[in-house]
């Protein structure tokens, strides 16, 4: 699906701020782990971008930072975290977020795999994919 959308739907950019193993390295050695993903946002990240973020515990200190950057710069911010929400669910910087209410790593884990796939389902039904419309409205 991702490389050969099909049937009108639209492709989009993405960037995983994990995959530039040569950025996260040189960030966290050169001028901290905590802000890895925050840098990041500040150079590529602008008003209307989408930021995801996903931490089991909701109280990764990177991520925390990665949101106050991307609302400092008007993206829609989206989280995923498990337990009780952690810190994540104290900010307010987080426009989305979605707990998974459970104490087992393996569960939260799951469950955050589901809903980021469904999430992206909508958007993609959203944009007017039309397979996904007629999937969608064949199921009402």
């Amino acid at each position: 699906m991702f490389l050969h959308p099909g049937g009108g739907a639209r492709a989009l950019p993405a960037l995983s701020l994990t995959a530039d193993i040569a950025v996260v390295t040189a960030l966290s050695n050169d001028v901290g782990f905590d802000v890895v993903f925050a840098r990041q946002i500040a150079a590529f990240g602008r008003a209307g971008d989408i930021a995801v973020g996903l931490s089991t515990s909701g109280n990764s200190a990177n991520l925390i930072r990665a949101f106050e950057e991307a609302s400092r710069r008007g993206m829609v911010t989206i989280g995923l975290a498990g337990y009780d929400g952690g810190k994540m669910a104290e900010t307010d910087t987080i426009d989305h977020l979605f707990v998974v209410p459970s104490a087992s790593v393996h569960r939260i884990q799951e469950a955050q795999t589901s809903v980021y796939h469904v999430l992206w389902e909508l958007v993609q039904h959203e944009l007017g994919d039309p397979k996904r419309a007629r999937v969608s409205s064949a199921g009402r």
